[in-house]
């Protein structure tokens, strides 16, 4: 029988132990920070938006330790607040990065991006940018706009200025559009999603066009663009996307040259 100091709890509930809800409070809290929904969070992690929600309601005491990693890994956790994340998980930190596929993948990427002589980014489902090798930096400068991280590459597409170098503009923005409504599927209910969508609704024709515009069918791995720059005159590039393996929020562009008046552009910018 219980005592008079503690009562029964009421039927269907049951405690949970200290250590489980202190993790589950702290994830949820660092989640939030972030603006992920609980499945955005899951795709970053690679498990499942019900096994988040466990792990926030104490029901799941303990999450392995592979995934304890790649979830202070999809939260961007360093230095110590990573060791109480992990110490708090069960699983205080024995490596710096998460093992298996897509181990710090990120810093390898951008190694690999900067390699290039092409213009190349990295970036995540929203299109928003984490890295551009120096030829990008150039290319898109004399577009127009720098870049840097935290720009979403569709702030670009509907930027007034950069828009007047595309010479059929709207049907190339509808373009873009349907692909990064089907990229960004997954993270619809993410805060960092809503505030891009924000900030474009204050750009000329974001709404109007976005209203309109269904998703893509299918991710299409080249994406054909037509610059229109002086002393270029018109020229075409061919974007290739690739996504990396395991790795759902990183994306890698390349921008290649279709064209000669394209391949001396991109030569004068590298």
């Amino acid at each position: 029988m219980p005592s008079p100091e503690q009562p029964a709890a009421p039927v269907g509930e049951r405690a949970l132990p200290q250590e489980a809800t202190t993790f589950a409070l702290l994830l949820k809290r660092l989640r939030a920070a972030r603006g992920f929904s609980q499945g955005g969070l899951a795709v970053r992690a690679r498990c499942t938006r019900p096994y988040i929600s466990q792990l926030e309601r104490g029901e799941r005491r303990r999450p392995s330790r592979d995934l304890a990693l790649h979830l202070a890994h999809a939260l961007g956790l360093h230095g110590e607040e990573r060791r109480a994340f992990l110490a708090s998980a069960g699983h205080p930190e024995s490596e710096t990065t998460p093992g298996g596929p897509g181990a710090g993948v990120g810093a390898l990427a951008a190694r690999v991006v900067d390699t290039l002589p092409c213009p190349g980014v990295l970036h995540d489902s929203t299109w928003t940018i984490h890295h551009a090798n120096r030829t990008a930096q150039a290319m898109f400068g004399a577009v127009g706009r720098g870049v840097r991280p935290g720009l979403s590459l569709l702030e670009l597409v509907f930027d007034v200025g950069y828009r007047a170098h595309f010479p059929a503009w709207e049907p190339w923005a509808r373009y873009m559009l349907a692909q990064f409504k089907r990229d960004s599927l997954h993270v619809r209910r993410d805060g960092a999603y809503h505030a891009l969508l924000a900030r474009l609704g204050l750009l000329p024709d974001f709404l109007r066009l976005w209203r309109h515009v269904e998703p893509a069918t299918d991710t299409t791995p080249v994406m054909p663009v037509t610059f229109a720059l002086t002393p270029y005159g018109t020229f075409h590039l061919n974007v290739v996307r690739m996504q990396f393996v395991n790795t759902p929020e990183l994306w890698g562009v390349v921008f290649l040259p279709e064209d000669e008046a394209g391949a001396r552009f991109i030569q004068a910018v590298s």
